[in-house]
């Protein structure tokens, strides 16, 4: 397995500073700490559809807060 921090180890995504790993790690940190309390909510009389929805709008913005700060090169 090659070392995610080698240049060309995933294409379009180059070496990261400790600070920006540091970022994202955070961002997930508090990415799963959502989701854990969107569980319990599964699971309280609330309307399970729109938690699914409000979910789903969570990972998008967690997925374009981390690309954020990575900043892959992309053509898209």
């Amino acid at each position: 397995m090659s070392d995610p921090q080698e240049p060309g180890a995933i294409t379009g995504y180059v070496p990261q500073s400790p600070e920006k790993i540091n970022t994202v790690n955070h961002s997930k940190d508090l990415e799963n700490e959502l989701g854990d309390w969107l569980l319990q909510l599964d699971g309280s009389e609330v309307d399970r559809r729109w938690v699914s929805i409000a979910r789903t709008h969570f990972q998008q913005g967690f997925m374009a807060l981390n690309r954020a700060v990575f900043q892959p090169e992309s053509r898209l």
